[in-house]
């Protein structure tokens, strides 16, 4: 008996409408769809912990306060922040999970430039 998966959210599809988009249409290495494949899994968990579960729900602070918490980490449970290169490689999977968003129509406006 398989076990049902758990229901995902718009925000889970646009993620891996995302990252499919990377690996058919624009040919990505592997690494570089692996390292998006974790960061953009991290940006989507702060969106969830926010009660943001669609990215037409975002809004540039949401966007913001993602990348200090990159560079901060979270000293309570342990975890250091990035160094400045995997927090940039971070931006540019953000932003282009945006750009995509609303280039397919998925949202209206793009928060990271907002």
């Amino acid at each position: 008996m398989t076990t049902p998966s758990p229901l995902r959210s718009a925000l889970d599809d646009q993620v891996q409408g995302y990252l499919d988009h990377l690996t058919i249409e624009r040919g990505v290495a592997a690494n570089t769809l692996s390292s998006y494949r974790r960061d953009l899994r991290r940006y989507a968990e702060h969106l969830t912990e926010r009660g943001i579960h669609d990215l037409a729900e975002v809004v540039e602070s949401d966007v913001s306060d993602f990348l200090i918490e990159l560079r901060r980490g979270d000293p309570e449970s342990g975890v250091a922040g990035l160094s400045a290169v995997s927090a940039a490689r971070a931006v540019v999977a953000v932003r282009g999970l945006h750009r995509f968003a609303t280039a397919e129509g998925m949202t209206e406006l793009d928060a990271p430039a907002a």
